[in-house]
């Protein structure tokens, strides 16, 4: 099982070739299951949408999605990347066009924030692009902070540091306090009443994922507003360990019903499960198999992600709204 799991990961930022994509036109046929007994429903969606390419990022911006794909270059190891916008049914709105201080970043996340859309490079920040509401390509732009969730009382940022750790910072809005502590390194929040949960993973090695939940940040250490520095924070104060394991990818962890959800892959397939006693109980079996990765936390808890299908390696897009799934296959 480990093993599989570090070749998932692989593929998340490993650029696979082969695929033919042609033509730009778009028809949506929609099919909607509600397994018997679940309380899931999974809704699929067909973007007749073609391009030469990998899907890698996605996000929602201005009732479109930006999508961001990798193909393999002629005669060099380096890949091209492409950014393409279709609209909400998947037509093609245009492309934009992407620098070459981002075509050399390998890792790299879409940020939302401040009605623009910006490209930051991961883990050491050095680094992003703005793309402006109203124009079609990336400018340099001073690298800053992007917040990773926020509520009523708190921002919530974090940083990444691979092999060094991760921190997960609190902004008390009221008093500008900021509160700090170890996460390595975030994904996703979820709030569920009072309490937060951070969702955790690092590849480095053979992969460690967790899920932390945070009853009150104010708990946590005061923190200095730096988030440049090399290593991730060491404190544990105000932290209880929901899951803590090795060799283990979760993409994405989500709250349905005021549960807190979670989404892994093993050798046989893809499952919805919930943490009980430290460990992964499965409650729900998706029909097929596939490799998703959270790109985006919108409002209300609403995400997306990209997915792969496992035996057609097809791409796509997944909505995640509650108990609702709604997966958007690319041809």
């Amino acid at each position: 099982m480990k093993n599989l799991l570090l070749i998932l990961l692989s593929a998340f930022l490993i650029s696979s070739c082969g695929k033919n994509r042609n033509g730009q036109t778009s028809i949506i046929n929609e099919t909607e299951s509600l397994n018997e007994n679940s309380e899931f429903r999974i809704i699929k969606d067909t973007f007749e949408f073609s391009i030469n390419g990998d899907l890698r990022k996605v996000a929602y911006f201005n009732d479109k999605y930006y999508c961001m794909f990798e193909t393999n270059r002629e005669n060099t190891s380096k890949e091209l990347k492409k950014m393409i916008v279709l609209d909400k049914n998947g037509n093609f709105v245009e492309d934009v066009f992407v620098p070459g201080g981002i075509q050399n970043m390998i890792y790299y996340d879409i940020r939302i924030e401040n009605d623009s859309l910006f490209l930051q490079r991961a883990q050491f920040d050095e680094e992003n692009f703005v793309l402006g509401k109203y124009v079609a390509d990336f400018q340099p732009t001073e690298t800053r902070a992007f917040k990773i969730f926020e509520d009523e009382q708190f921002n919530v940022y974090s940083t990444c540091r691979g092999e060094w750790g991760g921190t997960v910072f609190f902004q008390d809005k009221k008093t500008n306090e900021l509160f700090e502590g170890s996460s390595t390194c975030p994904t996703v929040v979820n709030k569920i009443g009072k309490e937060y949960f951070v969702t955790n993973y690092m590849g480095h090695m053979i992969g460690f994922a967790s899920v932390n939940k945070i009853s009150d940040p104010r708990k946590l250490e005061k923190s200095k507003w730096d988030f440049k520095r090399r290593f991730g924070s060491e404190n544990q104060t105000g932290i209880e360990k929901v899951l803590d394991t090795m060799g283990f990818y979760i993409p994405t962890s989500f709250v349905s019903k005021n549960k807190l959800m979670h989404i892994y892959n093993d050798n046989n397939g893809t499952y919805i499960a919930e943490i009980e006693n430290g460990k992964m109980k499965p409650i729900y079996t998706f029909e097929f198999r596939f490799y998703p990765q959270f790109n985006q936390q919108l409002e209300n808890g609403k995400q997306v992600l990209t997915f792969e299908v496992a035996e057609s390696e097809k791409d796509g897009i997944l909505l995640i709204d509650g108990n609702k799934l709604n997966f958007k296959f690319l041809r």
